[in-house]
């Protein structure tokens, strides 16, 4: 028996302010703008940054505490803090904006479903003069190519992140209070 396919919300949380197609392209035309003034190493680090964040806030819930002790127990948590300390990326990575890593790709996945984009499109000043071109591209870049590439990237990095919390991870179901939150005293709520 297989799982059911995975449904994606887009909808706008009610306490934030709603998105519409032409603010969620000004979003990504505004950060194509930027990264022609930044660095690659300031680009790169606030992405690192903004992962960084991520994994703290899912580290919250269970799934995330159950995955965080499995990798902090084992050889790759061990290795990637000696890695981080010696080479001082996480100094590096914590004098670093945050990009909204999740935020982002959940605008951006909006944008592709949405049924005005074209209209939308006509509206918002698109990027000036792209640095960086080269007459000798072999074959151009396709949206859909990024697509099934990062589909790829991202399900060899599940894998391998599983695989590397495998050995100290513990069964699914195990209720373990989560690091730095308070114990509440009190009747379970059902």
């Amino acid at each position: 028996m297989s799982a059911a396919p995975v449904r994606r919300s887009l909808v706008d949380e009610p306490e934030n302010a709603g998105r519409t197609t032409a603010t969620l392209l000004g979003s990504l035309t505004s950060r194509l703008g930027a990264i022609h003034m930044v660095s690659g190493a300031d680009a790169i680090g606030s992405l690192v940054a903004g992962f960084v964040e991520l994994g703290r806030a899912v580290s919250q819930t269970a799934e995330g505490a159950r995955l965080r002790r499995a990798l902090e127990r084992g050889r790759p948590g061990f290795n990637g803090t000696l890695i981080g300390s010696k080479l001082r990326i996480d100094d590096w990575a914590s004098t670093m904006t945050a990009s909204p890593v999740l935020d982002q790709l959940r605008n951006d996945v909006a944008l592709l479903l949405a049924d005005d984009l074209e209209v939308a499109l006509d509206l918002v000043p698109i990027p000036g003069e792209l640095r960086g071109l080269r007459e000798d591209v072999r074959e151009p870049a396709t949206c859909v190519d990024f697509m099934v590439g990062l589909c790829a990237f991202s399900r060899e990095l599940v894998s391998t992140v599983d695989e590397l919390a495998a050995p100290t991870l513990e069964a699914p179901g195990r209720f373990v209070q989560a690091a730095g939150v308070e114990e509440v005293d009190g009747e379970l709520l059902r």
